[in-house]
């Protein structure tokens, strides 16, 4: 009897504790089905990326911003090329810098680029010149370009350099889609408000939803042009003589005989440069000539008058009571 008062009591007790919890499931149910159609509950709690946004648009759209790691799907990356950045950059030296210049423009003219920065030092026929370029040339053209530069002059030095920003260039398309979704979704629940708050709220977040849609796709054009159009740099110098691009001695023969030619070389622009000196500067050298000569003349004439000077002061004290041909003809006893 006992064992069998101690199963019902158990029994009961299930009975008891079921009861309960579909009362309480059933109650939570009705209190989810009232949030649901409040507008506390259409609206939320606002939270976004610079300032407050509705946490029921920002979880419906957290399912798109989550699907890979950093907000990119990684599944849906397209898979038709990488996004490169190539820059050039050329060191040119030339005889006719006149020539090459004209050159540089028809180059980046027949192949569909343009200029984005270029700077000329030195004036024509008084100094050596230098130009500055930084061009901006379709990709597809990049072999046509590297074959023509060797037209502009002697090729010292090319350097090049290639970013891969494939990664960053489809996460920021991932964001953007992402932002996009956010502004729809916005929009339609400003239709839908009817409170004041909700309404200040709701145009707060989607200005600031709005200034990131705008700050990434500047980004994304940005990276579009630098992707489209390769960046060149040509630094153009104008010589009196071309560099001689020789290979690198390796026997003792040829370093003795590259060492003498080196030597000469420099004696001959030592030469050059003093020539060049003298000559360029005849017009001066005329005039200090001309100056020397004079203050030569001044000097001479000085001396000259100066010598005369002491040739004839004898004879003018001779004159004087201190002669002594004229004390000796005197009384002697006029001093007594």
């Amino acid at each position: 009897m006992k064992q069998k008062g101690i199963a019902l009591a158990i029994g009961l007790a299930m009975l008891c504790s079921g009861w309960l919890t579909a009362c309480s499931g059933q109650s939570n149910g009705t209190d989810a089905t009232a949030a649901a159609e409040s507008p506390s509950a259409e609206y939320g709690a606002m939270d976004t990326v610079g300032g407050a946004m509705p946490q029921a648009a920002n979880e419906e759209s957290a399912v798109e911003t989550d699907a890979g790691a950093g907000g990119l799907d990684t599944a849906a990356r397209p898979t038709d090329g990488e996004k490169l950045i190539e820059n050039l950059y050329y060191e040119i030296e030339t005889l006719q810098f006149d020539d090459s210049v004209e050159q540089i423009q028809s180059l980046y003219e027949s192949l569909g680029g343009y200029v984005q920065e270029s700077s000329v030092e030195g004036l024509s026929g008084q100094s050596l010149r230098f130009a500055h370029y930084i061009l901006r040339i379709p990709q597809e053209k990049a072999a046509q370009l590297k074959e023509r530069t060797a037209e502009l002059g002697n090729v010292l030095r090319t350097d090049s350099s290639v970013q891969n920003v494939t990664d960053e260039y489809y996460d920021i398309e991932a964001r953007l889609k992402s932002l996009r979704t956010q502004e729809e979704r916005l929009l339609a629940l400003l239709e839908q408000s009817g409170s004041l708050e909700d309404i200040v709220q709701l145009e707060q977040a989607l200005s600031d939803v709005t200034y990131e849609i705008e700050k990434l796709t500047g980004t994304l054009r940005n990276y579009d042009s630098l992707i489209e159009y390769m960046t060149v740099t040509i630094d153009l110098r104008e010589v009196t003589r071309e560099t001689e691009v020789t290979q690198a001695p390796v026997t003792l023969g040829e370093r003795i005989a590259a060492q003498f030619h080196s030597t000469m070389a420099g004696l001959g622009q030592f030469g050059e440069a003093v020539l060049v000196f003298v000559v360029g500067g005849l017009p001066v050298w005329i005039l200090l000539a001309a100056v020397c000569l004079a203050v030569l003349l001044i000097v001479r004439l000085w001396k000259r008058s100066r010598k005369k000077k002491k040739g004839q002061l004898p004879e003018t004290h001779s004159d004087g009571p201190d002669d002594p041909e004229e004390n000796s003809n005197k009384d002697p006893n006029i001093n007594e």
